[in-house]
């Protein structure tokens, strides 16, 4: 069985998501799969609790309605304070979010579509939003949709509330027992190889393209500095930012003294035999000979 996926792009969904706090968004209906049809609708709709119906156009327009309470088809006009019509745009940078204007008549529960304000969407099986009395919300056809009321795609999502989730660390840290940043701090600065010739070891970074080396350094460097630096190059890209060996030595403070450790960045493994760092070039760096 095929997965259904979501219409909405990278940059649609994170403006969705800014309408709410911390929730994530599960698909129930999707129009183009389950078909335009209420009885499509209420079925994987019906009973599932806070909801948003994501209305899609040919003018680019992302909007709909979302409720906090469940379908249930009772016929009749629903308080819901928390309801509001919102749309979405690329040529506005946050989305449009209109409430009722007294937090009563949020929508009505009806055997049909969706019926949020003024707004019908699924009326009568059909892939259109049918306009329809009522003063509850207030806004500018243009705005909202952009007079186009023919839809290319419809689909519903449950609103899923994250508040709590994370409410305690995954793991407990007993950070007295590691000793405190301070502690830790001063320990890399007066380390010493146990080897007695060895006057300032070298860390190699390996690892695959995107696993974070040169953000490591980034992150160590920062707090040796006491703010955020970038000394490094990152992103999140297909093949490694970094293209050559490089090291980095770092200073525990502004002018200060550097550390007794030196931080080795390289290119990143990738698939193919000549993308990426190569496993011979591994053995050629710690041998001292690094390939530049």
């Amino acid at each position: 069985m095929s997965v259904v996926k979501s219409s909405l792009s990278v940059e649609q969904e994170k403006k969705l998501l800014s309408l709410f706090g911390h929730v994530r968004l599960h698909l129930l209906y999707k129009a183009s799969v389950h078909g335009y049809m209420n009885l499509a609708f209420h079925s994987r709709c019906d009973g599932q609790g806070p909801t948003i119906l994501v209305a899609y156009n040919k003018a680019g327009f992302v909007y709909g309605g979302y409720i906090s309470k469940d379908y249930a088809q009772t016929g009749q006009a629903i308080n819901d304070d928390k309801a509001f019509l919102y749309s979405i745009t690329d040529q506005r940078e946050k989305p449009l979010r209109v409430s009722s204007t007294d937090g009563q008549n949020g929508f009505t529960d009806g055997f049909y579509g969706l019926n949020v304000g003024v707004l019908w969407f699924l009326n009568n099986n059909t892939a259109t939003v049918e306009i329809v009395a009522g003063n509850s919300y207030t806004f500018e056809a243009e705005e909202m949709h952009g007079n186009d009321l023919q839809l290319t795609e419809c689909e519903v999502y449950r609103v899923e509330d994250l508040e709590g989730l994370l409410e305690t660390p995954w793991r407990k840290i007993d950070w007295e027992g590691y000793g405190t940043k301070d502690r830790l701090m001063d320990y890399i600065k007066n380390y010493k190889p146990e080897v007695k010739s060895v006057v300032q070891p070298r860390v190699l970074l390996v690892g695959p393209v995107g696993a974070g080396k040169s953000s490591f350094f980034n992150s160590i460097n920062s707090v040796f500095k006491g703010h955020v630096t970038g000394q490094a190059n990152t992103g999140s890209v297909g093949t490694s930012l970094t293209t050559q060996f490089r090291t980095y030595s770092i200073k525990a403070e502004q002018g200060g003294k550097a550390l007794p450790l030196v931080l080795c960045d390289t290119m990143g493994l990738e698939e193919g035999p000549s993308a990426g760092l190569d496993t011979d070039d591994i053995t050629s760096i710690l041998k001292g000979h690094p390939v530049l």
